[in-house]
């Protein structure tokens, strides 16, 4: 019988520690972990993400067989395959460029003041 809630516990915790500093991200690592280190990952056709077109673990074991799968993943992962919404990174391209923006702005008015 394998530990799952100490595995997971272990990655959770002490793989991201600090890294995870908003509860909600929190809970969102949880539910991946919880639901990809789990007794049915054994199972044949495991999805790895709730989602439609999520990727199931690989029929083979050898090393070829692993490379053959992970060069057939698309080379785009959608932000549902991890547990976030379809629209994250629209929202985190708006994020970059409001603050680029902003920098760009104070680069300005600082370039302004120092002609002035």
């Amino acid at each position: 019988k394998m530990p799952w809630d100490a595995f997971g516990a272990t990655l959770c915790r002490d793989v991201f520690g600090g890294r995870v500093t908003k509860d909600s991200d929190q809970v969102i690592l949880d539910e991946l972990v919880d639901s990809v280190f789990t007794a049915r990952c054994f199972d044949i056709n495991f999805q790895l993400a709730s989602v439609d077109g999520a990727p199931t673990l690989p029929d083979g074991t050898s090393k070829d067989e692993c490379f053959a799968w992970i060069a057939s993943l698309p080379s785009h992962t959608p932000p549902t395959w991890v547990g976030l919404g379809a629209d994250a990174e629209e929202a985190r391209a708006e994020r970059i460029a409001k603050s680029i923006i902003g920098k760009v702005g104070s680069v300005e008015s600082a370039r302004s003041d120092a002609t002035e």
